[in-house]
């Protein structure tokens, strides 16, 4: 006996349902560890407070979630990402990634770095980089590489925690919205007001 097209209208919209929500599942999971990676970011102060980090994300995502690599002048880089890109290519949302790293030189900390990137093309950015080893005025520095697409926000550690926070308040919601995030301001709400400028005196 043939199954009744009542059947299989039911089968099919409990498949396609299924399959909804296991996208919003992994969508959300995504999201989760993006803001916890940037998080990580914000948490760092101190060279063993990177270590703690860089040991965390190895319990937690396995030996193979951080790149390592070395480079001219004896900088050592830990760098990881978390994409959506599963999803994107289904056209489902914007291909999103969102990278941290951390460069160590002669065992100390030298820079912690946020970066998100999101859009097929034309491609939004924003690169977010804390020193730790500089002279930079205690202010924040704004390159308006590609504006309004893309820029580059930098900054030593010795800047206010409040600076900070604003600084790193990365939007990840970028890695799930269906139209993406288009420009720098979306994925760095306020960011062409962080910088403020040096005082004449």
């Amino acid at each position: 006996m043939g199954r009744s097209p009542r059947y299989v209208v039911g089968m099919s919209l409990a498949v396609v349902a299924s399959f909804g929500l296991g996208i919003a599942v992994y969508l959300a999971h995504i999201r989760a560890s993006a803001t916890a990676l940037i998080n990580s970011a914000r948490e760092i102060r101190t060279t063993a407070d990177a270590e703690r980090e860089i040991a965390v994300w190895k319990r937690r995502s396995g030996n193979d979630f951080w790149m390592e690599s070395d480079h001219p002048g004896g900088d050592h880089s830990y760098d990881a990402q978390i994409a959506n890109l599963a999803i994107a290519r289904l056209r489902l949302v914007q291909p999103t990634a969102v990278t941290m790293g951390i460069t160590m030189r002669a065992g100390q900390l030298r820079c912690v770095t946020v970066i998100e990137m999101t859009g097929w093309q034309p491609v939004a950015a924003v690169e977010i980089n804390e020193w730790f080893d500089s002279g930079m005025p205690s202010r924040i520095h704004l390159t308006h590489s590609h504006e309004p697409l893309a820029a580059t926000v930098e900054f030593p550690s010795s800047l206010t925690e409040d600076q900070r926070t604003r600084a790193f308040a990365v939007d990840t919601s970028c890695l799930v919205r269906r139209g993406g995030c288009k420009y720098a301001q979306d994925i760095l709400p306020g960011i062409w007001q962080l910088e403020v400028p040096l005082s004449p005196n």
